[in-house]
C-alpha cells in the first residue's frame, strides 16, 4: 500500500527531522508574537498607553470577557481536533488490519471536517484583541511590560499554531502515520504558508 511514512514512534518523527518539527512548534510562535511587542514598544515610547484609572475597566471587564471567550473557543477546538486525530488513527489502523469498512470514505469525511473559516476568524479576532488590549495597559517598568505583552502574545499564538496544526493530520508535528498517498491527495491537505517558510529556511521536515 502506498503510504506516507514520515513519522514514527506514536506519530512523531525520529532523529533530527523529528527534533526540527518539535522545535518549529516553539520557534514559530516566538517569531509571530514579536510584532505585538514592537507595537507595544512604540505605544509605550510615545505615551499612548492608558493610565492606572483607565486600566480598571480593561482589566476587570474587557480582558476577562474577550479572553474568557477566546479560551472557551480555543478549548473546544483543541478537544475537537485532538479527537479527530484519534478517529483518523482508528481508520488507518483498521485499513492496515485489512478490515473492509469503507475506510477511504470515512477518511475523506473526517478530512472535510476542517475548522470552518468563520470560527478561525473569531479565534484570530479575539486573540488579536486580547494582545492589543494587553499592549495598551500602563506598566511601571519597561521590562515588566515587555515580558507581559510578549508572554500573552506567545501563548495566544502558540494556541493558534497547535489548533491549526492539529487540523492537518498529514503535515506538521501531530500527524497520522500511514495515510495512503492517494487518500491524502484527494483530501487536499496543503501545507500552511508558515510551514512552507520554515521548511525553506530549516530544510524539509516532513
Amino acid at each position: 500500500m502506498n503510504t506516507i511514512q514520515t513519522h514514527t514512534h506514536n506519530g512523531f518523527g525520529s532523529g533530527i527531522r523529528g527534533l526540527l518539527r518539535k522545535i518549529r512548534m516553539i520557534i514559530q510562535p516566538m517569531i509571530l508574537a514579536f510584532p505585538t511587542v514592537v507595537i507595544w514598544h512604540y505605544i509605550n515610547g510615545w505615551g499612548w498607553h492608558s493610565t492606572r484609572v483607565a486600566d480598571e475597566p480593561i482589566v476587570n471587564a474587557i480582558l476577562p470577557l474577550i479572553g474568557g471567550f477566546h479560551v472557551f473557543l480555543a478549548g473546544f477546538l483543541l478537544y475537537s481536533k485532538a479527537n479527530d486525530i484519534t478517529k483518523f488513527k482508528e481508520v488507518i489502523c483498521s485499513e492496515e488490519e485489512g478490515v473492509e469498512k469503507n475506510n477511504e470514505k470515512k477518511f475523506l469525511q473526517l478530512a472535510e471536517d476542517r475548522i470552518p473559516q468563520p470560527l478561525k476568524y473569531v479565534l484570530l479576532s479575539t486573540g488579536t484583541l486580547v494582545q492589543l488590549w494587553t499592549a495598551s495597559l500602563y506598566y511601571d517598568s519597561y521590562w515588566i511590560g515587555f515580558f507581559s505583552v510578549y508572554s500573552v502574545s506567545y501563548i495566544i499564538v502558540l494556541i493558534w499554531e497547535v489548533i491549526t496544526d492539529l487540523d492537518d493530520p498529514v503535515h506538521g508535528v501531530w500527524v497520522v502515520k500511514g495515510i495512503p498517498a492517494a487518500w491524502a491527495k484527494k483530501a487536499h491537505f496543503d501545507k500552511r504558508f508558515v510551514d512552507k517558510v520554515f521548511d525553506n529556511v530549516f530544510g524539509q521536515t516532513n
